[in-house]
């Protein structure tokens, strides 16, 4: 009971601290009465959170009904989607990578905030650990380019991405690219710099953001201007050289199981429990080969609350190929609601551990998933096909602490007014066909993998007494093997099935998603996308 009351003592103070998430344990709730307790509990400070945020000014957020497309790409029409290869079809590919520290973020000039979880203090950087890049693919079947572009980040809102793409287009338009999308993810690091914004100064955000809105000052968020700049640079750069390096080759796909260095931290108990790897081999003899590596657990091996920077797994899962495979290495997360690494199968070097700590234990949990991928024997080859298509989605924002992050400027994603005390953002779904029989959802936040593989709850485990009434994307898309992309072109926090909706008090996804039926509207847009292509 102790703890009960330590979580309603947190929970008032999001609202008094304006949006502390707090620590305590996930806790797994299956009596029917005490779940309506704290459904009850959670709408009570959701109201109160909200009033709150009525109090405090109102940012000059558009209306919904005007807003305008910008820098969004559709991908191809229907009719441009290919069933197989053409004749003359050949895969092309390019791959660059780059730094977007500027040197400054560990005793520099400025505040260099730390994602991941939220402090009422200054979450500044002490410690720098290993680099932060962006990389990026170029890749194209012949019809168009398509980039990908990953970041060491915990989070990029729409407008960032929309900001690198704007510049990126003047180049594409001056050099006459044919250009069908470009994409660019985090990789949702929970101890590198912030770039969502939401790890700035809470204090601050909550009392002076009123008087910042009113004589149109900016808003203070956790974003650093300098770094953000340099961010935007080293992204456009990226995907420039890229373009540039891009060589004709073959592509092959493999997997590898790696469920033992996973663990689900939340019910129902579905994911991808592979490392999906598409291994780009150039025609030019001795040419690197490029890795695009799909997985699906959260990049949190120094914790959540720490103050060192660093990329964490990926970045020594590149440095073991970089080294020892002759191939650069791309990297992008799948869904990974609340999955994270599981350590507890590797045999450490217990001197290493007591000397080095934390950072040798990420290092050598990366260099492991790295010997994984080295072990794909089996793989098939990937016919030179590109299908990629995408559209716009509305998220309403129902969960007022969301709101009082936004009005406060620490949250960037596109808020629009939506009625009278109501807000929604915009944000990309998307969805691919790599080669003749492999599918990936694009999605813009942390997917639920029941969503998309199958094993939702039911109305006999469900919270709310309900069925999740919707397919799981693997059973929509038949004759695919399915992967999904997420975190990408937006970050919009957890999208959770509705049904599946649980409490602030027992669990941390819901405090950071938009709402109960955030998940759902997504999933909805992802199924209009689909008919389109029908």
């Amino acid at each position: 009971m102790n703890k009960k009351i330590i979580s309603v003592i947190l929970a008032v103070s999001i609202f008094l601290t304006a949006f502390s998430i707090p620590a305590f344990a996930r806790e797994d709730v299956t009596d029917k009465t005490l779940q309506k307790v704290y459904t009850v509990l959670d709408k009570t400070v959701n109201a109160l959170v909200g009033g709150i945020a009525n109090l405090i000014a109102t940012p000059k957020w558009s209306k919904k009904a005007d807003y305008k497309s910008e820098h969004f790409f559709e991908g191809l029409d229907k009719k441009d989607f290919a069933d197989k290869a053409g004749d003359n079809a050949v895969w092309s590919a390019g791959y660059a990578n780059g730094s977007i520290l500027t040197g400054k973020e560990v005793g520099g000039d400025g505040d260099f905030y730390v994602g991941g979880s939220l402090s009422v203090s200054k979450k500044l950087a002490t410690e720098q650990w290993d680099d932060q890049k962006v990389r990026t693919v170029a890749l194209s079947d012949g019809r168009g380019i398509s980039i990908f572009s990953a970041v060491d980040c915990f989070g990029l809102a729409n407008p960032d991405v929309r900001i690198i793409r704007a510049r990126f287009e003047e180049y594409a338009k001056s050099k006459n690219l044919d250009i069908t999308s470009v994409n660019v993810s985090a990789l949702h690091q929970h101890s590198c710099v912030d770039t969502f914004g939401m790890n700035g100064d809470i204090v601050d955000a909550l009392f002076m953001s009123s008087i910042r809105t009113l004589t149109g000052q900016e808003l203070p968020g956790g974003q650093n201007k300098e770094y953000m700049e340099n961010l935007y640079k080293v992204a456009v750069d990226s995907m420039i050289k890229a373009v540039e390096n891009m060589k004709t080759g073959k592509m092959y796909f493999g997997t590898v199981d790696v469920k033992e260095y996973m663990h689900d931290k939340r019910d129902p108990q579905v994911f991808d429990p592979n490392l999906n790897r598409f291994r780009f081999v150039p025609d030019e003899e001795g040419a690197r080969e490029i890795w695009i590596v799909n997985g699906s657990m959260h990049c949190v091996g120094n914790g959540a609350a720490q103050r060192e920077l660093t990329a964490d797994y990926p970045y020594y899962m590149e440095k073991y190929i970089n080294e020892n495979d002759n191939a650069d290495f791309f990297y992008i997360l799948g869904a990974q609601l609340a999955i994270t690494s599981d350590y507890d199968p590797l045999e450490f070097d217990e001197e290493r551990v007591e000397k080095e700590g934390t950072k040798y234990r990420i290092g050598f949990y990366g260099e492991t998933l790295a010997k994984k991928l080295e072990s794909i024997k089996e793989e098939k080859e990937v016919a030179p096909v590109l299908n990629i298509k995408f559209r716009e989605v509305w998220i309403d924002i129902d969960n007022n602490i969301l709101v009082l992050a936004a009005k406060g400027g620490l949250l960037k994603n596109n808020v629009h007014k939506n009625g009278f005390n109501k807000y929604s953002i915009v944000s990309e779904v998307g969805y691919a066909e790599i080669g003749e029989d492999i599918a990936v959802a694009i999605i813009p936040g942390e997917l639920a993998p029941e969503i998309a593989f199958g094993g939702a709850e039911t109305a006999e485990t469900s919270w709310f007494d309900e069925d999740w009434e919707y397919p799981a994307f693997k059973d929509e898309i038949p004759g695919r093997k399915l992967l999904v992309f997420g975190l990408t072109n937006d970050q919009v926090g957890y999208l959770l099935p509705s049904n599946s909706w649980h409490s602030i008090f027992t669990e941390n996804e819901e405090i950071v998603s938009t709402g109960r039926y955030g998940g759902e509207q997504v999933v909805k847009a992802f199924y209009e996308l689909l008919d389109t292509l029908k």
